[in-house]
């Protein structure tokens, strides 16, 4: 055994630390580059210190092997600013856990990374669950889980300083953090303070204001068997937001970050797009070793999640947006008018912020005319949608070695989440107050059935500053989940199975009667409640430490989210037809290797989804806001991801890694319409419910083929690195509404043949159905770095990165076909587009202490 140990860490030792240097300073680097690492497992070994992989008997442990996992390592942080997302799948499918507690809200099923901000020092640790295999702490998904462990044990004493600059949506960060390490007392306690700061970002109007804390207190028992914890921390931001916009404009401005939310009030930028967002958190959590083969991991959250997002409202006014399609030469092109084309085309190219960008005084100058000349209602104000979350959480997981192949880890989860969605009035810009009536209705009736009102309990509102208008209302979740993973490992094989169940239901309680949905808007409505069930399995021939083969797979039904389930929860009770569970069916096989040379991994992956729920919102000619909601949809996610790193010598390391996917729709769902106003659709040749022509559409805004090559060079503390980026296959996220026969044949009639040549449309229906796909391309990223130590216990790590070093600024990240629609005139409404941010870099520096 002492030669094994001998022999590893010869194996090891080269590349941590240089040979020179003490051995206890390894552990000060805050950066280290897993592909720098050797992957060696003992088990590799036999009591001979020979290779034993050929000893069917000698059991192999490959957590090692499996954990670090190459691909998803390098993938997600090279590919991430092409929006790039492991098999690409919806961030709802990838699970973030703290202490042991999910942090996954239930109303739209994503993490709020932003809550976390400017606390990179405190969430370096954690464990990692791979896709769908299973974990210490979870039951798992498809898209892996994360459980980021902030505990003030887990530091030791002293501290660290961290201050970075970057030209991105913020250019200054500042964090420090203080850890007293575990006390003889048995006590621990961990202080941070952070913060993130642009007055202008990197794109024009954007700006970044954040202010990061956390407090970490530990008390140990028994020697460490026992470790009762407490975590708060909260991260408010207040940040300007970019618009995505037509290609006419980027071109007419020159430039492909153009942004029309900001415009210049007294002189000053202000953005009309602000999101203000603050989410403080508290976590009691015990972990203890109730025996030496059980433990046991509970805990209690409390989250609160206060999130508003602000935005222009007119009445009886002109549209504000300065990229509104009424503003651009195209749209005078369209109609014949070639002489007002050239005018709004010189209008662009003059770069006259008064017209190109949003006009602040314009605004405040129409409502002060109504102040003084007419009762001071506004036609303008701005707007904070506001959707404030409170969430309790209750977790615990036992994990229990049965045998000595055997492993059984058990959990059960409640959660009870309120979500508070309502309107505010932000700033009436000059106006006395404004109005809280439907300005697109056109139906009026007498008494308390007047169709116009956002409240039929209080008719002709007015609301001023700070006031809730036009929704107000609340959505109640309530969960529990039980599950259980048991794992067995002998010789040259593991398997693992694992069930949950899921009991959850939710409803909605509307603050307001809507005047076009008086008779379920207001009040508790319908209770929807889903039992769903999910099994999963795998299996692992070890043919030696180093060589694995792996099959996993997992089906079940999910419920769906509450924030998808209604048709337009702002308004109404009503959810579509036959509201169900999804279904995940997922498999994948994977080939792992690792030698003293070259580890990897070469998978293939494929994930059907079917009765999934998707909804849109657009404005209808005509009519107003629509709601298209889509059921019964069926989605594949396939393909093959390959990565490997190659270990040269004890300085080079080369990597890549990549994928060839396929992310597509698989068949054509029902389509139910409804609007917000209540107007009846079949008056505009609109059929309610009407079968959706998405077969073969690509889901958007991900690329379908990416990968990476890099190379690190690692001497004497310097590390340097290069990397190749190249992307390709992402299509434009596609339009349900362009999709429904009945918008070109004119017919209401539900499910009408597909549109043929002999249509006065058909030319219209094929520029509308077509599926963009962008150009792909290719970027380069440089990067290097150095750690200085100052005597045994102190370090100063400074790190420099260049991303898209050759400025490319045509590259396309992502867009959305626009639902509304002109059959005569189809440019009118063209695509919307997001661009890649040209050259960026980051320069990092930190002393630990």
């Amino acid at each position: 055994m002492n030669r094994r140990k001998i022999l590893i860490g010869a194996l090891l030792f080269p590349c941590l630390i240089y040979a020179q240097k003490p051995a206890e300073k390894a552990d000060s680097t805050t950066q280290e580059d897993l592909s720098l690492v050797g992957v060696v497992d003992a088990s590799v070994f036999d009591a001979d210190g020979e290779d034993g992989s050929n000893d069917a008997s000698q059991d192999i442990n490959t957590t090692v092997l499996t954990a670090h996992d190459i691909y998803l390592n390098t993938a997600a942080y090279q590919l991430s600013p092409m929006r790039f997302r492991n098999r690409g799948y919806s961030n709802i499918y990838e699970e973030t856990y703290i202490n042991g507690m999910p942090f996954n809200d239930q109303l739209r099923g994503v993490f709020n990374y932003a809550s976390i901000g400017a606390m990179n020092i405190l969430t370096r640790h954690g464990d990692q669950t791979n896709n769908s295999m299973p974990g210490a702490f979870t039951f798992g998904t498809i898209g892996g889980a994360n459980n980021i462990l902030m505990r003030a044990g887990d530091f030791g004493r002293g501290g660290q300083a961290t201050a970075s600059f970057t030209n991105r949506n913020y250019y200054w960060r500042g964090m420090a953090q203080l850890s007293t390490g575990m006390m003889d007392n048995g006590w621990a306690v961990t202080g941070l303070i952070g913060g993130r700061y642009s007055g202008e970002g990197n794109i024009q109007g954007t700006f970044y204001r954040n202010v990061s804390y956390a407090l970490l207190i530990e008390k140990q028992l028994a020697g460490g068997r026992h470790r009762f914890n407490f975590t708060t921390m909260g991260s408010p931001v207040v940040r300007g937001q970019q618009s995505g916009s037509l290609q006419e404009v980027y071109d007419l401005t020159g430039n492909n970050l153009y942004n029309a939310n900001w415009g210049y009030q007294n002189g000053k930028k202000r953005n009309a797009k602000v999101v203000k967002a603050i989410d403080p958190t508290a976590i009691l959590s015990y972990e203890g070793k109730l025996s030496d083969k059980v433990t046991l991991n509970t805990g209690l959250s409390f989250h609160f999640g206060k999130y508003g997002n602000t935005a222009l409202n007119w009445f009886d006014g002109a549209d504000p947006r300065p990229d509104y399609y009424r503003y651009l030469p195209s749209y005078f092109a369209a109609n014949g008018n070639t002489e007002a084309a050239a005018y709004y085309e010189q209008l662009w190219r003059s770069g006259d912020t008064s017209f190109t960008q949003v006009n602040w005084d314009h605004m405040i100058a129409a409502n002060r005319q109504n102040v003084m000349n007419g009762d001071g209602q506004a036609i303008y104000l701005v707007n904070e949608r506001r959707s404030d979350l409170y969430e309790t959480t209750l977790n615990a997981t036992l994990t229990a070695q049965l045998t000595k192949h055997n492993k059984l880890t058990a959990g059960l989860l409640g959660r009870n989440t309120v979500s508070h969605q309502f309107v505010k009035v932000d700033d009436l810009l000059g106006a006395s107050y404004v109005l809280d009536i439907d300005k697109y209705s056109d139906t009026d009736y007498p008494g308390d059935n007047d169709q116009r009102q956002k409240d039929l309990r209080h008719p002709n509102r007015r609301v001023y500053e700070g006031g809730i208008i036009d929704y107000d209302f609340k959505l109640h979740v309530n969960s529990l989940r039980g599950w259980i993973n048991n794992q067995y490992s002998k010789g040259h094989w593991d398997a693992y199975y694992g069930v949950q169940l899921t009991y959850t239901d939710f409803f909605r309680d509307g603050k307001m009667q809507n005047g076009h949905h008086a008779n379920n808007s207001y009040g508790v409505g319908v209770r929807h409640n889903f039992t769903d069930i999910m099994l999963k399995g795998g299996l692992t021939y070890k043919l030696n430490g180093r060589h694995l083969f792996q099959v996993n797979t997992m089906y079940g039904t999910v419920a769906p989210l509450a924030n998808d389930a209604y048709i337009s929860a702002r308004y109404s009770d009503e959810t579509p037809q036959g509201l169900k569970s999804s279904r995940i069916f997922h498999i994948d096989a994977s080939y792992l290797f690792s030698t003293s040379k070259v580890q990897g991994r070469i998978s293939v992956f494929n994930t059907s989804f079917f009765d999934l729920t998707e909804r849109s919102t657009y404005y209808y000619d005509g009519v107003t806001m629509v709601n298209q909601v889509l059921t019964g949809v069926h989605k594949v996610h396939r393909g093959v991801e390959a990565a490997a790193s190659y270990k040269l010598d004890d300085h080079w390391t080369l990597s890549a890694a990549g994928t060839v996917s396929q992310y597509y729709y698989a068949n054509n769902p029902e389509g139910q319409f409804s609007t917000d106003n209540g107007k009846n659709l079949s008056d505009y040749a609109v059929s309610e419910t009407e079968k959706v022509y998405m077969r073969h559409v690509m889901v958007g805004g991900v690329p379908q083929l990416a990968g990476t090559i890099g190379a690190r060079y690692f001497i004497n503390y310097w590390f340097l690195g290069a990397n190749l980026n190249m992307f390709g296959r992402n299509f434009i996220s596609a339009s349900p509404a362009r999709r429904v026969s009945s918008r070109y044949n004119g017919n209401s009639q539900a499910n009408t043949p597909a549109v043929t040549p002999n249509n006065q449309y058909y030319d219209a229906y094929r520029k509308f159905t077509h599926q963009e796909m962008f150009d792909g391309g290719c970027t380069v990223d440089l990067s290097i770095g150095k750690m200085i130590y100052v005597g045994r216990s102190k370090s100063i790590n400074v790190n420099l990165s260049f991303n898209n070093i050759f400025n490319k600024k045509d590259v396309k990240t992502g867009g959305f076909e626009q639902g509304r629609m002109n059959l005569t005139n189809p440019s009118l409404f063209a695509n919307k587009y997001f661009y890649m941010q040209g050259f960026n870099c980051f320069f990092n520096v930190s002393y630990k202490f």
